[in-house]
């Protein structure tokens, strides 16, 4: 049983090796750096920062781009039955893809009455 996965062991042994030696290489030979504060601070267009570089996002724009996800994935499901329409009229497929923008409009006026695409 083990001849059987003998090569892909080696094989997988290998790679490895192959990785780790080029990093341990790269390590050893490569030039060494020394970094000073200098190199840590921020510095974006000739101006140094006043304050902090962590401020929190608000939260419309994670809503905002979580809806803008889900209907772009809307639109990836849709774009099959659009390309072969004429052939899954015959199939009944019609009806699923009635069902499934109808359950998708309702998530739009949801979405609408809850509010999540105002900006305030």
């Amino acid at each position: 049983m083990l001849s059987e996965f003998l090569p892909l062991l080696v094989y997988v042994g290998l790679a490895v090796a192959v990785g780790v030696g080029g990093i341990a290489v790269s390590t050893f030979l490569g030039p060494k750096r020394t970094y000073t504060k200098a190199k840590y601070d921020p510095y974006e267009c000739g101006v140094d920062q006043i304050e902090d570089p962590h401020r929190p996002f608000a939260i419309k724009f994670y809503v905002f781009a979580l809806l803008f996800i889900l209907f772009d994935i809307e639109t990836i499901f849709l774009l099959p039955f659009a390309v072969g329409y004429k052939n899954l009229l015959h199939s009944g497929a019609l009806m699923a893809v009635l069902a499934f923008l109808a359950v998708l409009g309702l998530g739009l006026v949801y979405i609408i009455r809850t509010g999540a695409l105002e900006w305030e």
